[in-house]
């Protein structure tokens, strides 16, 4: 791992991999288990149908389905098992484990606000930036894939 010059490591975390479930995600998960559950009902129908372009679409939907409600869980197991974090005197690197190849790194004299979601057993999330409102803001323009809060430079 490359360090910029007078740069110390003060802490490195190898966290316990796990889920964190906050509002968002808690939201999340009812409405794919609830389009997972139309999708199912929608190839039921679509099989019985005579026109054959019905069933590619049906299974198109069905597997959206079966990705929104457990593939990205799947996927973001796999991208995170790896990880470790670096806390240096002069920023935070989100590192791969084995190469120490930096992913991700934020300055600290960019951090202005810090946020945790904590369950009752200290797991969670620490947000560096503002926390991301379900809602948006009343002033920001819609935008359905960006997020803000932790968006850190890449290494």
């Amino acid at each position: 791992m490359i360090l910029n010059n007078n740069e110390i490591i003060l802490k490195e975390i190898l966290p316990r991999k796990s889920f964190f479930f906050n509002m968002t995600e808690k939201l999340r998960i009812i409405f794919s288990v609830f389009y997972l559950a139309i999708s199912i009902f929608f190839v039921i129908n679509i099989l019985n149908s005579d026109f054959g372009l019905f069933p590619i679409i049906g299974m198109v939907i069905f597997a959206t389905a079966i990705y929104i409600t457990f593939g990205r869980w799947i996927l973001k197991y796999i991208k995170l098992k790896n990880n470790c974090y670096l806390i240096t005197n002069q920023r935070i690197i989100v590192a791969k484990k084995g190469s120490g190849k930096i992913i991700k790194f934020r300055e600290l004299n960019e951090i202005n606000q810090v946020t945790a979601e904590m369950n009752g057993n200290f797991f969670g999330n620490i947000i560096f930036g503002e926390p991301e409102n379900i809602f948006g803001k009343n002033d920001e323009a819609f935008s359905l894939l960006k997020t803000r809060g932790n968006e850190f430079q890449r290494g």
